[in-house]
């Protein structure tokens, strides 16, 4: 391989974080327990995912977009579902998922990139972090390798400390690198030794999940073949096969309905829905379910008021899904107020979202909670 190939190949596996080759011996067993990332990319509307159908602000608000009485799904709660996510609602009733509702921060940013990266390394408004809100966290719990992202952002899970694979897909990235030849890394140059250092972990890393990956666990579960349940099987083999990483992430795109919201949403939401079906009932069946936390996030929720596309715009607070064998299942946080909105038609948010990360620190990893503060909640 010459050093054209290297350097292409790296920068489409980046390894982030230094590690010493023996940290990525895999050990004897799995992590005791797993959070799973689930990104909805591009601001999800949490107004038509759950659904306040007794207030009749929605509907005033939504004349065209607002999912009726008839169509939603009832889950005993002043809420209900969104009709396309009717794969979860068995999930639901064995009180493994839990809605949190009203969840944003205080001075929210509309655009994409900025709002992303609050969220993504859990800081103010007003504040910037080079490590997202779990990199600074999982180098307390374990070891070697903390994460693995499926796709082009692993936000959440970088950080100088934090020693993350991202990969296209765990086939793309062992056939890429089953092309190195493992180097030792060189010392006498400081450029040098940096780029044998990335390909000797490069190689390493892909040593631990070829080994593992040869006799994957079969799932006994049929998962859709979009991308998104191509990916989540992926994560799923993983966990079940016992890869040695604490959190995976995996992006669902399209969630930006400026216009046709109704199909466009209905469609990614029925993908999430399938898919996170299937997660389950693979983790179920694998003796895992009560090890892995999934959980939802996106940038930003979307204006109250639909638009003239038959879409809504950038807005604020929306919902997370929280699920696992040990959630508490239920709807936390206060729903947030339709007739107090700020002046750009959003509204305000009841559930910082600091909160929702120190719960997954305290409570479910067993960390020193960053965001104590904010207070927790008692979904896990």
């Amino acid at each position: 391989m010459n050093r054209r190939e290297f350097m292409g190949m790296a920068a489409l596996l980046p390894w982030l974080g230094a590690l010493p080759a023996e940290v990525l011996a895999a050990p004897t067993r799995p992590p005791q327990r797993i959070v799973v990332l689930v990104k909805l990319a591009g601001g999800n509307d949490g107004l038509n995912t759950l659904i306040p159908h007794n207030d009749p602000l929605y509907y005033q608000h939504r004349p065209t977009i607002a999912l009726r009485k008839h169509q939603i799904i009832d889950i005993g709660e002043t809420h209900s579902l969104n009709p396309y996510l009717k794969a979860l609602k068995p999930w639901w009733d064995k009180g493994n998922i839990a809605w949190v509702q009203g969840v944003g921060y205080p001075h929210s940013t509309l655009s994409h990139f900025r709002s992303s990266d609050i969220w993504e390394t859990g800081v103010a408004a007003n504040q910037y972090a080079d490590a997202g809100w779990l990199g600074s966290l999982l180098p307390g719990c374990k070891p070697g390798l903390h994460g693995i992202a499926i796709g082009d952002d692993s936000g959440p899970i970088s950080g100088k400390g934090c020693n993350t694979i991202a990969m296209q897909s765990p086939q793309s990235f062992l056939s890429q690198i089953n092309l190195l030849e493992d180097i030792q890394p060189v010392t006498t140059n400081s450029v040098l030794a940096h780029v044998t250092n990335v390909h000797h972990q490069l190689y390493a890393a892909g040593e631990q999940l070829s080994t593992k990956l040869q006799r994957p666990v079969p799932l006994g579960v049929n998962f859709s073949t979009s991308q998104f349940g191509r990916e989540l099987e992926a994560v799923a083999k993983m966990i079940l096969t016992g890869v040695d990483a604490a959190v995976y992430m995996v992006t669902l795109d399209g969630f930006d309905t400026h216009s046709n919201q109704s199909a466009v949403q209905s469609n990614l939401l029925h993908q999430l829905a399938g898919a996170l079906d299937s997660f389950a009932q693979a983790m179920q069946r694998g003796g895992r379910w009560n090890d892995v936390m999934l959980m939802t996030y996106s940038e930003f929720g979307r204006r109250v008021q639909e638009n003239h596309g038959k879409g809504t715009d950038h807005g604020t607070a929306s919902v997370q899904l929280v699920m696992g064998g040990k959630v508490r299942g239920g709807i936390y946080g206060d729903a947030p107020d339709l007739s107090h909105l700020d002046g750009d038609g959003n509204v305000q948010h009841t559930v910082d979202f600091r909160a929702v990360y120190g719960t997954v620190s305290q409570r479910w990893l067993g960390q020193p909670n960053p965001w104590a503060k904010f207070g927790t909640l008692p979904f896990v």
